[in-house]
């Protein structure tokens, strides 16, 4: 092995490191959301979508490519922030809460920070989330900030 090389190798021995999984760490289950910033709701609303058929009608309005959803084990939570002045405005799922059988999903409309850059351009923002399916209902409920 050449001096380069070797050097090489070491620079990139702690990038190589740093991904690997800590001993002990569970591997996570990779999040299922999407986002935009048109094409959502003239009003804050959301939405829990149970049925192909509904989730295919959302995909076309967002210009979302349908997901392959387990609709047995899931369900898909939609959110939309309503018409917004600038971009910027985002929604936001909070950590659900599990109420016995049933689960709360909570969400809300996070604005731009102080004097941030933003779209001079009427938004309307949206989000999709996968959530596991309980047993029970799955609520939704907007948190007003």
């Amino acid at each position: 092995m050449n001096l380069p090389s070797l050097s090489l190798s070491l620079c990139l021995l702690p990038w190589a490191l740093s991904a690997w999984p800590a001993a002990g760490t569970a591997q996570t289950e990779e999040v299922q959301e999407w986002r935009g910033q048109y094409g959502g709701e003239e009003a804050p609303v959301a939405e829990v979508v149970t049925h192909p058929a509904r989730l295919a009608k959302l995909c076309r309005r967002l210009d979302l490519k349908l997901p392959q959803i387990d609709f047995k084990k899931d369900s898909a939570v939609v959110a939309h922030a309503g018409l917004r002045p600038t971009g910027g405005y985002t929604v936001e799922f909070l950590d659900p809460v599990p109420q016995g059988d049933d689960l709360l999903v909570r969400w809300r409309v996070r604005r731009p920070a102080p004097g941030s850059y933003v779209t001079q351009a009427l938004t309307r923002p949206w989000k999709v989330k996968i959530f596991a399916r309980p047993k029970g209902t799955l609520k939704v409920e907007q948190v007003k900030d």
